[in-house]
């Protein structure tokens, strides 16, 4: 089972905060303010942005589902190699 999933990087990058951050916090991913960060953090909307850097966009700047899968399952080994 995926730690981290579509939807959980979709909510990351939708955010209205501007600096979302996604954390691994009692079994789950969660997207909270910067400020407001416990436990694992995985990637701030900033960072992630910065690795799209347009690709997998569509029109309108989305992100491709399939960019989105490839994207979760990238964090999803990095909160498994940190520990989640």
């Amino acid at each position: 089972m995926a730690m981290v999933d579509r939807d959980d990087v979709r909510e990351l990058l939708t955010s209205t905060d501007p600096d979302a951050t996604l954390i691994f916090v009692g079994g789950a991913c969660r997207v909270v303010p910067a400020d407001r960060v416990e436990g694992l953090t995985v990637v701030s909307r900033r960072e992630l942005q910065d690795q799209l850097g347009g690709s997998g966009s569509g029109a309108g700047g989305e992100v491709s589902d399939a960019r989105l899968d490839e994207l979760a399952h990238r964090l999803d080994t990095v909160v498994r190699e940190l520990g989640g």
